[in-house]
């Protein structure tokens, strides 16, 4: 999966033949974050200002309907942008003892959801799409997965937490049908995605959108000890787990 974090490290081996030196490869200095986040923030805008979501389909919550994105333009050319319909939200990131950088998050909710709001370490069973901005999809799950929240990139567990989740039934054959959960979509920048890296088939500083189906929510307690995750986390909201005791450990896997 493109989403967790313990495969975002990606390792390059350049390989040079020659019969008598080795050239030297040149690295690219990473970008100025707030700079590359404010190129971001316009890039994020222009794409929600010229494209909208099939919102009629959303209209009758009998049915389930999945996301789709197109441009205004033509016959479509009457529609409602998602820069009108998107709320949005700024996620500070700490970059030094005293030094933050904002970063714009957007998320739409289609349906937001009969249940409970997963924690941003909370696990969830969903299913969504990865893509950037031109419509490329980098990877997706049809079916419902669970995902740790606390092992994904911080823009999506941020966009994942303002949906809920819904309720389900076990049919006779043992298949299930899930019913009034959040659906949605989260458009946000490099800086909390993959920033400078590439990550399979995402180029480095691409701002990322994802649509997901919220179906269930389970509230964590990592280290087991009585405390849920989501409480011992990141009460300063900085954006780094808290190590209380400094020693090295996040509190939410501490079990001192």
């Amino acid at each position: 999966m493109i989403l967790k974090n313990t495969l975002v490290s990606i390792f390059a081996v350049l390989l040079l033949v020659s019969s008598c030196k080795k050239e030297e490869s040149v690295v690219e200095p990473p970008r100025d974050i707030q700079e590359q986040a404010l190129d971001d923030d316009q890039t994020l805008e222009d794409f929600l200002s010229t494209h909208f979501y099939n919102y009629d389909d959303f209209l009758d919550s009998e049915f389930n309907n999945e996301l789709v994105f197109d441009t205004i333009s033509g016959d479509n050319a009457a529609k409602t942008p998602l820069i009108n319909q998107v709320k949005k939200e700024i996620v500070r990131i700490k970059i030094s003892e005293d030094t933050y950088v904002d970063h714009s998050l957007y998320y739409l909710i289609a349906r937001e959801g009969t249940g409970r709001a997963p924690a941003v370490v909370d696990s969830t069973y969903l299913s969504y799409e990865g893509s950037l901005l031109d419509g490329f999809s980098f990877d997706s799950s049809a079916a419902p997965v669970w995902f740790d929240l606390a092992q994904v990139v911080r823009g999506f567990k941020e966009g994942a937490s303002k949906l809920k989740s819904g309720s389900y039934s076990v049919n006779d054959d043992n298949t299930v049908d899930f019913f009034g959960y959040g659906q949605g979509a989260i458009f946000f920048p490099s800086g909390l995605g993959y920033f400078n890296q590439t990550a399979g088939s995402i180029p480095a500083y691409s701002p990322l959108v994802f649509k997901i189906n919220l179906y269930l929510v389970k509230q964590t307690d990592h280290d087991g000890d009585g405390v849920l995750s989501a409480d011992e986390y990141d009460l300063n909201q900085d954006g780094i787990p808290d190590d209380t005791d400094e020693d090295g450990v996040p509190d939410y896997l501490d079990v001192d």
